[in-house]
């Protein structure tokens, strides 16, 4: 699979929602929010991580290629949906407590609806782009790019783009030390502004022109997008949490 990155010129309105997860009420809420704030001619943009931790993964995944195959959608890769590709491509991943909800859900189906599901995934997966480029001044991407990767889409880009910047070293919950990789930016007037996921934070972290909006709706938080052009959150609070990592 050869992994490409998108350069849009777009003239409509546009929001970027972070990371969903499964939580399908509340990134339907959201979408209907922001069209009837910025109208129904709206694209939505998603950083990726639409599936696993929630309750209704499959039914968030459906919509979104639903939204896609309608032009009013676009979604980067992702950590998450790149492991369930994987799993549906029949390589042997491990497992998660939080990917299994989403593997229970597919097992759920019969052996036809699974092998058409399978199918539209694969294809839709591979044909997500590593990261978007709006307008020249806005990049839209999962954990994260360094100014020097845009426009490239190297093993190590991919990497990165998946997974963001780590010490190598493990937290005591089992889960990769992060680094802030938006502290080192050094900014130029034409530097454009990168908004991300996969990192959760209570609120939205701004750093540097970096827009991190993973605001953990999974966790019991909300679930955010950002409009570049208006500079502008729009938030929508967690029904309940669906997921801990203390489970």
């Amino acid at each position: 699979m050869r992994e490409f990155y998108l350069n849009l010129n777009i003239d409509k309105p546009y929001i970027v929602v972070g990371d969903v997860h499964g939580c399908f009420d509340e990134f339907f809420e959201l979408v209907n929010t922001a069209e009837e704030k910025y109208g129904k001619d709206l694209i939505v943009f998603s950083v990726g991580d639409t599936i696993d931790r929630g309750d209704y993964n499959l039914k968030t995944l459906n919509y979104c290629m639903q939204l896609q195959k309608e032009n009013r959608f676009y979604e980067v890769k992702s950590n998450h949906l790149d492991k369930f590709y994987r799993y549906l491509k029949g390589n042997k991943v491990k497992i998660s407590f939080g990917m299994q909800k989403t593997v229970d859900e597919f097992l759920k189906f019969s052996e036809k609806e699974k092998e058409k599901l399978r199918q539209e995934v694969i294809s839709y997966y591979e044909n997500l782009p590593l990261y978007i480029v709006i307008n020249q001044n806005v990049v839209v991407c999962h954990a994260g790019i360094k100014d020097e990767y845009i426009g490239k889409t190297d093993e190590k880009v991919k990497s990165f783009v998946l997974y963001g910047q780590t010490t190598g070293k493990y937290t005591e919950k089992g889960f990769p030390e992060r680094l802030d990789w938006t502290k080192e930016r050094h900014l130029k007037p034409d530097s454009p502004k990168i908004i991300y996921g996969h990192v959760v934070y209570d609120e939205p972290y701004i750093n540097n022109l970096c827009y991190g909006i993973d605001t953990g709706c999974v966790l019991g938080n909300k679930l955010t997008a950002y409009n570049p052009i208006t500079d502008e959150f729009l938030f929508v609070k967690a029904k309940r949490q669906y997921y801990s990592f203390d489970d």
